[in-house]
């Protein structure tokens, strides 16, 4: 039997170091429309001129497989 969390389970902690720039790129989950976090962060003075290919990830609330492109990010603050 699966295990199911009541929350999202624990991740890993962003790569990066967090700092008053550092972002994560959040994607809103079709299904559930709950944002969901890539795992990725990036420098927001960077993100205007990022390239971003087509990205896909398994969902933490839904469980499908989204695919994602800079247009569906939504810059937030990494998570600690």
């Amino acid at each position: 039997m699966a295990t199911r969390f009541l929350f999202d389970p624990p991740r890993p902690k962003p790569k990066a170091k967090a700092g008053a720039g550092i972002k994560s790129l959040l994607v809103r989950c079709p299904s559930t429309s709950r944002l969901t976090d890539t795992g990725r962060t990036i420098d927001e003075k960077r993100w205007p001129t990022a390239k971003v290919k087509t990205q896909k990830f398994t969902c933490q609330h839904c469980g499908a497989v989204h695919s994602w492109g800079k247009e569906d990010v939504i810059l937030g603050r990494p998570l600690q």
